[in-house]
C-alpha cells in the first residue's frame, strides 16, 4: 500500500496522486550518507578514539552498530518510498528546503539550546549527576563525533520508526486517516528523545520544562523536515544543530 504525500505540505488538491519516488536513487542517497559515516568512524577510529566522554558513546560508532543501522535504514528508505515521504534526497524538492531551510532551523534551534543552557547552567548539572567533568567531546574531535552522531540518531528516531509505524497504522485501516496518523505518530517520534534523556535528570522544574521544550520543539521540526523535504533535510538540521550546541557551545566552555 501506498500512501500519497501529505496535502499539507505538497499540494492543496483534496485528491492525490501517488508518491513517485526513485527508490534506487533514494537508496543511493542513503548508502552514500553512510558512506560518510563510515569514513567519519575512520577518522575517530585514526585520531579520536579516546575522545568519548562515556562507553555508550563509543560503541554506537562500532561497526556491527553501523552495519545494522545500514541495514535497518535501508528498510526505513523502503517504507518511507510507500508512506510518501520524499526520497532521501529529492531532486524533484528546490535546494532551498531540502538544505537552505533545514541549515536555519538548526541555527535557530542551536541559539535557543546556547540561551537556554547560559541561562540555566543545565549542561554543568548534568555533567555533575553523570560524574564527568563536561558532556561536550572536546574539539577537534567533536567537529567529525557530533555529525556522524547525527546520522545515527535521525536513523534510530526518525527513519526506522516513523514510516514503519505509518505504514503499519494506515494499512490497518486500509489507507484511511493518513494524515491523522501521521501527524499522531510525528508528535509520538518527537517526545523519544526528550522522554528517554530529559526525564531522567534530577533538578529545578523550571531547567527541566525548558530543557524538555527545546528538545522537543528540535526534534518536531526534523519530524517536520523529514516529512516535507526528505532524510537529508533531517540529517542537515541535526547537523547544524549539532555544531552549535555541540562543537561551538563546547569551545566556548559550554
Amino acid at each position: 500500500m501506498t500512501i500519497a504525500p501529505d496535502p499539507v505540505f505538497v499540494t492543496t488538491a483534496t485528491t492525490l496522486a501517488p508518491p513517485k519516488q526513485n527508490v534506487p536513487r533514494s537508496v543511493a542517497a542513503f548508502l552514500a550518507i553512510m558512506a560518510g559515516l563510515v569514513a567519519i568512524k575512520l577518522i575517530v577510529d585514526r585520531y579520536f578514539i579516546t575522545a568519548f566522554v562515556s562507553p555508550t558513546q563509543a560503541a554506537v560508532f562500532s561497526w556491527v552498530v553501523l552495519i545494522c543501522l545500514t541495514v535497518l535504514g535501508l528498510i526505513g528508505v523502503w517504507f518511507a518510498s510507500r508512506t510518501g515521504f520524499p526520497e532521501t534526497w529529492d531532486p524533484g524538492i528546490p535546494l532551498r528546503e531540502r538544505l537552505l531551510l533545514p541549515i536555519v532551523a538548526g541555527l535557530v534551534l542551536g541559539g535557543i539550546a546556547l540561551i537556554v543552557d547560559h541561562t540555566t547552567g543545565w549542561s554543568a548539572l548534568a555533567a555533575t549527576q553523570m560524574r564527568i567533568k563536561t558532556i561536550q567531546i572536546a574539539f577537534p574531535g567533536s567537529l567529525f563525533i557530533y555529525p556522524g552522531g547525527a546520522v545515527i540518531v535521525n536513523i534510530i528516531y526518525y527513519l526506522v520508526p516513523l514510516p514503519l509505524l505509518l505504514w503499519l497504522v494506515t494499512l490497518a485501516t486500509r489507507g484511511r486517516y493518513a494524515r491523522e496518523a501521521f501527524w499522531v505518530l510525528g508528535t509520538l517520534v518527537a517526545l523519544i528523545e526528550p522522554l528517554s534523556q530529559d526525564l531522567a535528570w534530577k533538578g529545578h522544574p523550571g531547567i527541566l520544562l525548558a530543557t524538555f521544550s527545546q528538545d522537543f520543539a528540535l526534534n518536531a521540526a526534523q519530524v517536520v523536515a523529514f516529512r516535507r523535504a526528505g532524510f537529508g533535510a533531517s540529517v542537515a538540521l541535526r547537523v547544524t544543530f549539532y555544531l552549535m550546541w555541540h562543537v561551538l557551545w563546547g569551545v566556548l566552555g559550554g
